[in-house]
């Protein structure tokens, strides 16, 4: 029986489990650091926030392009093995008083989170990045 005419000459290429469960394994780096991440945290609400003032209108795309850019510099820092959930909370500062909760379900040894808050006369802006590792 003769071959179809595209497969004569291409190797099928078969992937290995390498068993590494743990960021551990992947080198030094690999485990999600938190005061790296809060680093950038505070720089990026510095350098997007500092001469913002609240619209309404246009609060929902802020914070959007806010997570976008928070999700772009922290997968800079190596953290290709965990999942990167970002949560951007903008709202106007009027004197009220806000708490925001979070309750997660995952493995302490392995995942963590960073938190930052920004504010100026008329807004703040309170910004939360979870690393959850997935094998």
């Amino acid at each position: 029986m003769e071959d179809a005419p595209f497969s004569s000459g291409l190797k099928e290429v078969v992937y290995e489990n390498t068993f590494i469960t743990e960021p551990s394994g992947y080198g030094e780096g690999a485990k999600f650091q938190r005061h790296k991440v809060q680093e950038v945290l505070k720089a990026v609400l510095k350098e997007k926030m500092a001469n913002q003032k609240y619209d309404p209108v246009k609060g929902a795309q802020i914070a959007k392009q806010l997570a976008d850019d928070l999700k772009e510099k922290v997968r800079n820092l190596g953290y290709d093995r965990y999942k990167l959930v970002i949560q951007v909370t903008i709202g106007q500062k009027t004197g009220q008083a806000m708490r925001i909760v979070s309750r997660c379900l995952w493995d302490t040894a392995t995942d963590s989170f960073a938190s930052e808050y920004f504010d100026n006369e008329s807004l703040y802006c309170v910004c939360q990045v979870y690393g959850i590792y997935y094998e």
